[in-house]
């Protein structure tokens, strides 16, 4: 059983934009970026989940029709009051102070990264138990937790794990349930 884990494809936002549950809309290039993402997919059929957020949903469709059901708990980290603010005028110690213990501090009105790692695992777990090929159509906070699972990676340095926009990574379950990693940023 194969899982590929496809990051939604460059959002139209202005960099240093803080984002995660706003649902944002995708750039212009997204028709060469997601075209690129289906040349890499199976031709195998796949049970496909995604973000409900139009960022993934988009996507999704683009790939695989009206075929694949939405899951909150592929949504991005949740930025609480500091969705669509700029990094920059969040101030540095507000941010200092997240950055320190990102993994279980929770942002103003938001999530910890730990929050978004226990419903990705939880979904993943799921996803795992049905024993079909499947996709997740989703973001890179939900990627890297999950690729941190995978390949046991504490969840301090799962930021050392590069997650690019329209990228997939695959990953075997064997039959005797052990994870493989197979490629990232495909």
């Amino acid at each position: 059983m194969e899982i590929y884990l496809i990051r939604h494809t460059t959002p139209a936002i202005e960099r240093g934009t803080c984002y995660g549950f706003s649902d944002l809309d995708l750039a212009p290039s997204f028709p060469e970026e997601a075209a690129r993402v289906q040349q890499l997919l199976p031709q195998t059929p796949l049970t496909v989940y995604a973000s409900p957020l139009q960022r993934c949903s988009k996507l999704a469709r683009f790939l695989f029709g009206n075929n694949f059901t939405t899951d909150d708990r592929l949504k991005e980290l949740n930025f609480g009051d500091w969705e669509m603010k700029r990094w920059d005028d969040l101030g540095p110690d507000a941010l200092q102070a997240w950055m320190d213990n990102y993994v279980y501090a929770r942002v103003p009105g938001g999530e910890s990264y730990e929050d978004l790692y226990k419903r990705s695992v939880e979904i993943f777990r799921e996803v795992i138990t049905k024993q079909q090929n499947a996709a997740l159509v989703t973001h890179s906070g939900v990627i890297r937790s999950l690729l941190a699972y995978v390949t046991n990676t504490p969840l301090e340095n799962s930021f050392e794990l590069r997650v690019e926009y329209g990228r997939m990574a695959r990953i075997s379950v064997q039959a005797d349930g052990r994870l493989e990693l197979l490629g990232v940023n495909e």
